[in-house]
């Protein structure tokens, strides 16, 4: 993620996860990354000059890559849009942005010295990701041909008629989740990270304390009870209850 006060945003983050922060330096424009008992959940770091124009923050989502070139070519190929080409992002691995034929932004990484996050699925690191698109069945093509990705029907009672979930060597790693018509026709599409939490009432609790807010819920979804937040930047993020600490 990259907002206009990285600083402040860690010490949102760090009170509501236990989060602490490595800071990489001016080499890597003091970039943070988030860390857990130790090892790497997310990175937070400064819009540069001119991004601030762009819009809102959010959280990037950033899949791992073999090459960025190849997959930049793949993805150009897929009808997607490459928004920042590869580059290296000093010793630490090369980087990438762009966007699916929908519109929602995501990234790439070929790791270096930086493999990036090392812990998922537990309470205090991302436990799901999903894309909100105007156009399923586009997308979920398009993350197939660039990533290798099955699509298939998502399962549970709550999971709408034309929302799929990918999997990558049969497991399941995101779900594409059609943008309603209650959404407004300039409503973008977009990917949306989720954070695990031990107990969703009281992280709720915790995140207005800390100056966010709560957009909804908590309601039931088909992984479990999530409500949806904005941080006191306003950048959204998901959390659903996963239970202890793992």
């Amino acid at each position: 993620m990259q907002v206009d006060d990285p600083v402040r945003t860690s010490a949102f983050y760090g009170q509501l996860f236990g989060w602490t922060f490595f800071d990489h330096g001016a080499e890597y424009h003091h970039y943070l990354t988030a860390r857990r008992n130790g090892r790497a959940v997310a990175d937070i770091g400064p819009r540069l000059s001119g991004e601030a124009a762009r819009g809102r923050s959010a959280w990037l989502v950033c899949f791992a890559v073999d090459s960025a070139e190849a997959v930049a070519r793949k993805i150009t190929e897929a009808g997607g849009e490459l928004l920042l080409p590869p580059g290296d992002v000093g010793s630490h691995g090369r980087f990438a942005v762009a966007a699916d034929p929908a519109g929602a932004t995501f990234a790439i990484w070929q790791a270096g010295e930086y493999l990036g996050a090392e812990v998922a699925g537990v309470a205090g690191s991302a436990v799901w990701h999903y894309c909100l698109s105007r156009d399923v069945e586009a997308s979920g093509a398009f993350y197939a041909d660039v990533f290798g990705h099955t699509v298939r029907q998502a399962s549970g009672a709550e999971a709408g008629d034309g929302d799929v979930t990918l999997a990558l060597d049969g497991c399941p790693v995101a779900d594409i989740v059609e943008l309603g018509a209650q959404v407004p026709a300039e409503g973008a599409s977009g990917w949306q990270v989720v954070f695990g939490v031990a107990d969703i009432d009281a992280a709720t609790a915790k995140v207005t304390e800390l100056g966010g807010s709560l957009r909804d819920g908590p309601f039931r979804s088909r992984h479990g009870r999530c409500a949806l937040f904005a941080d006191e930047q306003g950048t959204p993020f998901a959390l659903l209850a996963v239970g202890g600490e793992g």
